[in-house]
């Protein structure tokens, strides 16, 4: 078992390297001068110069990156060109937003995407299974840009239910703060929310299949019983495993949401990050990002490894 967590350690360590690397090199590859946008406009030599050195802009970029390598270990990001700030500032300010918001688009998720794809399931070829096969290929279709600004207009212009977009206010409580975040978590979830109905559906139908399942119900079983004491159990675990993952997706993939949605959050600093080419700012984002999706995908795949051997010993879990 160590060897296995140490092997795919080592794998997330090379991921996260390897993702710093090509963000550095894009970034570095960019036309233009960093320096002279950074700077006042009509500026001397002499102060474009000093900006190079201040931000290593002076040095070759293998040494900028061997620089900024050799500060990860510390969690030494930079400084953000735009800010003039600490990079992990900047992400200690932004990564609650984006992580609050993960946390109430997985809620929505798992309610609405268990309950259709289960209800969906049980109800094989049925008016309800037909609208949530529908509405699942209609959601999979659709941008999230498009669904979020289809929810401002529709609940916030035309029904006045929720607030248009930005985070809650200082000082806002519970209650209070629900309405903020009902709009933003939703169109991050819709995507997933149909990606989980469908894999609920397969997978449950998959399990109504197995001879247990039709022992339990040639026993006399209610069907009731059948689906939530036998079924569900064993249906759901492809679902678990699709949602652990997806929380780190979730993170990364708010960026057009809290572009839409004006959130304070990871997403919306690296938008801007990239409009005005602040390098470390950039690379610091990303690395956090990168970092969070691996460590989800690393725990993951260490709670498999303990709920079925066969898996650290690298063998197929169908293989009897």
């Amino acid at each position: 078992m160590l060897l296995f967590v140490l092997r795919r350690f080592y794998q997330t360590v090379i991921v996260v390297i390897g993702v710093v690397l090509v963000i550095s090199l894009l970034m570095a590859s960019l036309p233009g001068d960093v320096a002279r946008m950074r700077a006042p406009k009509g500026a001397s030599e002499e102060t474009l110069e000093n900006i190079r050195k201040k931000f290593n802009l002076d040095k070759p970029w293998l040494t900028r990156l061997w620089i900024y390598l050799s500060g990860l270990p510390r969690l030494d990001l930079g400084d953000s060109f735009t800010y003039k700030r600490p990079v992990m500032d900047i992400i200690g300010e932004s990564l609650p937003w984006s992580v609050r918001l993960a946390i109430a688009a997985e809620i929505i998720i798992v309610i609405f995407g268990i309950l259709a794809g289960v209800i969906s399931a049980v109800s094989r070829y049925s008016f309800l299974d037909v609208l949530v096969t529908i509405s699942t290929s209609v959601l999979v279709a659709m941008p999230i840009y498009w669904i979020g600004r289809l929810m401002q207009l529709f609940f916030s212009q035309w029904l006045h239910w929720f607030p248009p977009s930005g985070a809650p206010p200082p000082g806002t409580g519970f209650w209070g703060s629900i309405p903020y975040y009902v709009m933003p978590a939703a169109a991050l979830a819709a995507v997933s929310t149909a990606y989980v109905a469908r894999l609920a559906r397969s997978s449950m139908l998959e399990v109504l299949r197995q001879d247990y399942i039709v022992t339990a119900r040639a026993k006399g079983l209610s069907e009731r019983r059948v689906i939530y004491k036998h079924a569900l159990k064993n249906g759901l675990i492809p679902v678990v495993t699709y949602l652990g993952i997806d929380f780190g997706v979730l993170i990364g993939a708010a960026v057009l949401t809290e572009m839409i949605f004006n959130w304070p959050g990871v997403g919306h600093k690296l938008y801007f990050a990239v409009i005005q080419r602040d390098h470390t700012m950039v690379i610091g984002l990303v690395f956090i990002l990168v970092l969070i999706f691996v460590t989800i995908n690393l725990l993951v795949d260490i709670s498999y490894a303990f709920l079925d051997p066969r898996i650290r010993l690298g063998e197929s879990p169908e293989v009897a």
